[in-house]
This record gives C-alpha cells, structure tokens and sequence, in this order.
C-alpha cells in the first residue's frame, strides 16, 4: 500500500509529531510504501494566517505531491497552520481517499484544548458561531486572532470541507462523544476511535529509584500548579522534565521544597531512561487531553501511573489497576493518593506493574496498533469511490 502521510510539525516537537514518526516507521516496517509530505510551523508568520482559509501554495504543493507519489490513500494529522485545508481540495481534485487524525479540538472550539483561563471551556460545543470563545479571546488572549480562527472553521462547515473526509480517527471514548454531540453529528459515521502507541524501549542496569515523575509541557492545563502544590513540602521526591511559560514556577518551588527538582528539557532517550526507573508517573492534566504519549511509554516499561480522573485518560488509567486516579484540579487528593502509592506492599505494587504492562500490550502496543489502523485503511479505500 502507499500511503501519503500530512502534517505540519510544530515548533516545539510535542506528542502529535512523535506519532507521526511512529505511525510512519510502523507503517514501513509492514512493508508499506510511506511519503511524509511535512509542512511546519517554525517560521510561522502573519501571511500564514490570513491564508488560514484556504493557503493556495499549500493546496499547489500537495496536488504536485500526490502526482508524483500516487498514494492508494492520504493519512492527515496537523493542517494548522502551515498546510490549512487546502491540502483536502487537493486530494478531492486527485480522487484520493483521506482518513484524518483529530489530536485535538481545534475544529470544535479556536482555543484547540476546551481549556481556558485555569477551567475547561465548553461553551463551542453549541451549535452556531462560537461568539463567547471570541469575546473571551481564548486562543492566545486576543479577540482578532480567535475570531479569525473561528471564522475559518464556520467557512468551512458551511460548505461542508469536512465532507471530503472518508474517516476521522479518534484518540479515546471521550473524545468520540465530544465531537459526536458537536456539528460533527453530521459525520458520526464517519468517526472511529484508534489510540497512539508507543515503541518499547527498555535499558540494561535498571536501578529502581524512590522518585516519582512528571514528563510534560508546563503549562497550567497540564496540572503543573496542581503537581507543585502537592508535592510542597513533602517527604516524596518528585522530578519534573518539560518546558513551558510556568517554568520559573516549577524554579521558584524546587527553591523552597528539595523534594522536586526540575530537570529541564531531556533528550527521548534521556526521558526514557528516567521514567524507567520512577516509582510512578504523575499525568495531572486539566483539560481533556485526547491521549497523552507518555500514558503508554509509561505502561510499555510496566510503570503506573497516577493521573486525574477526567476525560479520556480516565478510560486509559483504571483506579488501583494499571495506576491510581484523583480528582482534577485537586492537590490534597493527588497528595494522598501519592502516599497511599508510597506505602503499598510490594505484592500490589507488583500487581499495578504487571496490569500496566498487559494495558500496553493489549492495546498500545505497535502490533495491536498496526492492526487497527491497516484495517481502518483497507475500509476507507473499499468504500471510498462507492461515496463519490
């Protein structure tokens, strides 16, 4: 099979752009035929957002592509910004069957997250044109930047772009439900849940350390003043990998609280290597992650993990199963359950490792992945030119 993959990578690599590399290699370890056709936003520039609508270079480009690649079908992931969706009237012009990832909620709400100002928002969920997230100026404070954003969505809901998706892959239950109750009703056949993966990566020499670790953006809706409130003053160590606008939060309580130390940015193998040898991951998000990466590395070395109990990962970490949850949003909860972790016999702790394991074997793993998603392929491509 060809398959062309699309994506605009970010500036920052995040948990969109590892998938892509993973789906691509497990793809061409299959013995697919794999282009990636990448646009990215590091140059991200005025010009690129008033072509949101409809970017002429980037439709141009993708026609020429599929020409010269002959893909049996187009695999989207990120269009914002540098492609926009452009790139879906090419490969309707070139009759190629598209299937299209949808990592986050960009095309329900201009914040992309749900998530605004410390609380989720929810209020594009409605039908009609999302005038609160515009009043509110929830992508990136500003009112112009939002409306312009939500006026390219509502464009192209009216006329229908997203119809020329044959199947929308969704990352979690929670998500399907989102989007189904949206103006994505209309598409509601067309949306399949498959998650993300991750490659197992294991190390000689693991020495288990009595730490507890958090891999992430630092940013408000990823839990971060949560976790630090926690772990102040306590006698848990906690360390913390990432970067993000909270960054001299996480300095200014590693200052007053030994207990967390801060890492900075690390590289994969770096990242890996630390989480191997953690007690436990700590995933409190605040927003209605699709699916965090780290959830299924974390399983795929045994690792529990503790995480808040919301949205999608709640179907992903099960209570005193693979891991433990808490209330999002709560420290004195995610406090207690860290000590209630920290003194389990090694009997339970053993048996939260070795369900942690069978969670990513069962359904994270790169084989139960590749299943899903060739069989989301050869559907799409039976049944494509049956809908034109």
């Amino acid at each position: 099979m060809r398959i062309l993959v699309i994506h605009t990578f970010y500036k920052l690599q995040g948990g969109e752009d590892i998938v892509v590399e993973n789906e691509i290699k497990l793809l061409r370890e299959n013995g697919h035929e794999v282009e990636l056709l990448k646009f990215d936003n590091s140059n991200f520039s005025f010009i690129k957002l008033i072509l949101m609508p409809f970017n002429l270079f980037a439709y141009f480009k993708t026609k020429k592509f599929i020409r010269h690649f002959k893909p049996n079908i187009i695999h989207i992931h990120n269009l914002h910004f540098g492609a926009s969706l452009s790139v879906l009237y090419a490969a309707k012009n070139l009759q190629i069957p598209v299937v299209m990832t949808l990592h986050n909620y960009r095309f329900l709400c201009p914040s992309g997250s749900l998530y605004f100002n410390g609380e989720l928002f929810i209020d594009s969920l409605q039908p009609g044109f999302p005038w609160s997230a515009v009043k509110k100026g929830v992508y990136k404070n500003s009112k112009i930047l939002t409306f312009w954003l939500a006026l390219t969505s509502y464009f192209h809901y009216k006329i229908n772009t997203l119809n020329i998706v044959d199947k929308f892959i969704l990352l979690g239950k929670h998500s399907l439900h989102l989007f189904s109750e949206s103006h994505f009703k209309a598409f509601k056949d067309k949306l399949i849940v498959k998650p993300n993966f991750a490659y197992l990566k294991t190390f000689e020499n693991k020495i288990p350390n009595k730490y507890f670790i958090f891999i992430g953006r630092l940013t408000a809706e990823k839990g971060i003043n949560t976790l630090l409130q926690a772990f102040l003053y306590q006698p848990i160590n906690l360390k913390i990998i990432g970067s993000g606008p909270l960054e001299h939060v996480v300095l200014d309580t590693c200052e007053k609280s030994k207990n967390i130390e801060y890492l900075g940015q690390k590289s994969s193998t770096e990242v890996s290597k630390l989480l191997e040898n953690a007690e436990a991951l700590i995933f409190p998000s605040e927003w209605y992650e699709t699916f965090g990466m780290v959830l299924s590395e974390s399983f795929s070395k045994g690792i529990p993990v503790i995480a808040s109990e919301l949205g999608d990962i709640k179907n992903i970490v099960l209570n005193n199963q693979n891991g433990l949850t808490f209330e999002a949003g709560n420290y004195l909860d995610l406090r207690e359950k860290v000590n209630y972790f920290d003194v389990l016999s090694l009997v339970k702790k053993s048996s939260l490792k070795k369900l942690a394991l069978e969670t990513y074997n069962d359904k994270f793993s790169p084989k139960a992945n590749y299943e899903e998603l060739h069989s989301i392929y050869k559907q799409v491509i039976s049944t494509h030119f049956y809908r034109q």
